[in-house]
């Protein structure tokens, strides 16, 4: 028996390690309208801080879907870099929701390819992408996600992961003289360890030690605004990053065989867009020996637009059956 179709209005809520994103969808046909950002883990439980971003709507959300910077087990789930868990039904009985989804951050940004326009992207590579090849989103963040969007016809799946937990070696002469520097203190190196908020500040100080340079320990955020004024251990850093991610996005390519394109989201990519080497970007995605010719292949992007995951999470909530959320047994309360 299938689930009825989401009743609407529906609260969509991002959640990530660091901020909880909260919009609102009156119709299965309008898109997400912003009601709020908070502080994750500002209220004691989410369900709190849910109806802190409801109580003065004139008329309260009836469904709910729900991203989660975190793995899924059934109906609940926890958030990986941050101490919130989510139960469906608790969250349905606390706010009164009828229906409800809870879905991983990636999957929602997954979710999300299948409706966002040009407009919305920077390519950085071409590619020669097939219409209905997997497509494949990934990205830096408070954490590191990636997830997958395979359709058929009218039909998909979304294909969440935990890639950001994968392993991570040095493959050139520069990573090399950098690798003891960035793997001090850790049991084993993974790519949120590197390609995240945190990976920046491990990075810079990696840099900082093997040139012998006192610099400061800085926040992401100073990392960026400092290489764009020209900082050299900064600018440094903001190399060895895109050089990083654009490896780990063509092994992830090569994965998913994803040859509908690579799209990079999260919140740290754009800002750093304007330090892109696009040529270096292009030719290290590319350098998969044995497997030139399918990397050629490959379509990479950066998601520009500030509102994909609700774009996402509106299109689940607009047509579940579209990626194979339709099952009640999985992610369905209320």
């Amino acid at each position: 028996m299938r689930p009825p179709a989401i009743a609407y209005p529906v609260l969509l809520a991002d959640i990530g390690g660091t901020n909880c994103r909260l919009s609102l969808a009156a119709e299965p046909e309008s898109g997400p309208v912003a009601l709020t950002r908070i502080g994750t883990g500002s209220h004691r439980t989410p369900e709190a801080a849910f109806e802190s971003a409801v109580a003065a709507l004139p008329e309260r959300p009836r469904s709910a879907v729900l991203a989660v910077a975190g793995p899924l087990d059934g109906r609940s789930a926890q958030l990986t870099n941050a101490s919130w868990a989510f139960d469906g039904p608790r969250i349905a009985a606390a706010l009164g929701l009828g229906q409800g989804l809870l879905v991983n951050d990636f999957e929602a940004l997954a979710a999300s390819l299948a409706v966002l326009t040009p407009t919305d992207l920077d390519t950085l590579v071409a590619g020669d992408p097939e219409p209905e090849g997997i497509r494949l989103v990934l990205g830096p963040g408070t954490g590191f996600g990636a997830a997958a969007l395979l359709t058929r016809g009218e039909r998909g799946s979304l294909i969440p992961t935990e890639a950001g937990h994968i392993g991570i070696g040095p493959e050139d002469p520069a990573e090399h003289r950098l690798w003891p520097a960035l793997a001090a203190g850790l049991p084993r190196v993974t790519v949120e360890h590197l390609l995240s908020g945190d990976g920046l500040v491990r990075i810079h100080r990696a840099v900082a030690a093997t040139s012998g340079v006192a610099e400061a320990d800085i926040s992401a955020a100073d990392i960026t605004r400092l290489a764009l004024d020209g900082n050299p251990a900064a600018l440094m850093t903001v190399v060895c990053f895109w050089r990083l991610l654009a490896r780990v996005a063509g092994d992830l390519a090569l994965i998913f065989k994803a040859t509908g394109g690579v799209f990079i989201a999260g919140g740290i990519a754009p800002k750093l867009l304007p330090l892109a080497d696009r040529p270096t970007i292009a030719a290290v995605f590319a350098a998969k020996p044995r497997m030139e010719a399918l990397a050629a292949r490959f379509a990479l992007h950066v998601v520009t637009a500030q509102d994909a995951a609700e774009q996402g999470l509106a299109a689940i909530a607009a047509g579940p059956a579209r990626f194979g959320l339709d099952d009640p047994k999985r992610l369905w309360f209320g």
